[in-house]
């Protein structure tokens, strides 16, 4: 979910399909299941109108909802969600809860003997089947976000956004294990192996995009004018690399970094601003003592 803030009041919001999804929802009908299909069409589109809603109530833009084969995604303009790790959770944990509470809705409904028709055991079925699978803690899952905005003050943003990727890789090993097992008792469950290759591909696709993450992440801190916020220390060897040092960057705080030699002795320190612009500049390979010539101050001056 990309995201960014504006604070319009009232906004339009449009719903695309993406071409896979549709494809998907054909073939179902193919197969005779366009009952599912349906009320999956409506669970996916109520799950993601559930993240507009509460970014819409946080002060973002929301631009659009684009359904995919096994969800969908709201696309937020001007900006990173991650940037904001307490608003990244609100958001997050808002799809799940739609569906969880339209599962139980279902349930009552159907214990209350109005109904028990396969249109009613399909809609709980798919709702709280939503709910669980979107908690899963890895990106780019709900529950990836959560684990990210638990995780980015502490160890920093862009560790943060790796390690829920990461985690991907291992839950779409189990669902791998688990559909295979499935196969070898007499029970295939086709469902498990294509989650699993669907996290595997999303996992594989988000680290390799993690720099451009990091760089929209860099470009919203940057932009950031909060009259009051928390410092943040670090440590770094003058040949550490600036590509290493904002690795360690986490929202909501501003960072010194204290420049060493090999001796451990502090030679310098550089400023957050310094680093980032050393970014934007292509620096990322460059050692962080080589900043010291425009602006470290020495730590014979602190």
């Amino acid at each position: 979910m990309t995201s960014g803030r504006t604070g319009s009041a009232r906004q339009r919001v449009r719903v695309n399909l993406h071409p896979l999804f549709v494809l998907s929802a054909l073939a179902a009908c193919v197969a005779h299941l366009a009952l599912q299909v349906a009320i999956l069409f409506l669970c996916v589109l109520l799950h993601e109108l559930g993240h507009a809603a509460v970014a819409c109530a946080l002060g973002y833009r929301v631009e659009a909802i684009e359904l995919l084969p096994f969800g969908g995604v709201v696309k937020v303009t001007n900006g990173n969600l991650g940037c904001v790790p307490r608003h990244e959770a609100m958001v997050a944990i808002a799809g799940p809860l739609v569906n969880l509470g339209l599962g139980w809705l279902g349930l009552a409904i159907a214990a209350s003997g109005v109904s028990s028709s396969e249109a009613y055991r399909a809609w709980v079925a798919l709702n709280l089947w939503l709910a669980i699978f979107n908690l899963l803690p890895c990106l780019p899952l709900d529950g990836g976000r959560l684990w990210r905005a638990s995780r980015s003050r502490s160890v920093g943003y862009a560790r943060a956004t790796e390690g829920a990727y990461r985690m991907g890789f291992v839950i779409a090993a189990l669902l791998v294990l688990l559909g295979i097992m499935a196969f070898l008792a007499g029970r295939p469950h086709i469902g498990a192996l294509v989650l699993g290759l669907f996290l595997a591909v999303s996992a594989w696709q988000g680290l390799r995009e993690v720099r451009v993450d990091i760089v929209r992440f860099l470009d919203m801190k940057r932009r950031q004018t909060k009259p009051v916020v928390r410092a943040r220390s670090l440590v770094a060897r003058v040949n550490t690399p600036i590509r290493h040092v904002v690795g360690q960057f986490a929202p909501n705080r501003v960072h010194l970094v204290y420049v060493t030699d090999d001796q451990g002795r502090v030679v310098g320190i550089v400023e957050e601003w310094e680093i980032v612009e050393a970014v934007f500049a292509g620096k990322w390979e460059t050692p962080i003592g080589e900043l010291s010539d425009s602006g470290v101050v020495g730590a014979s001056k602190l």
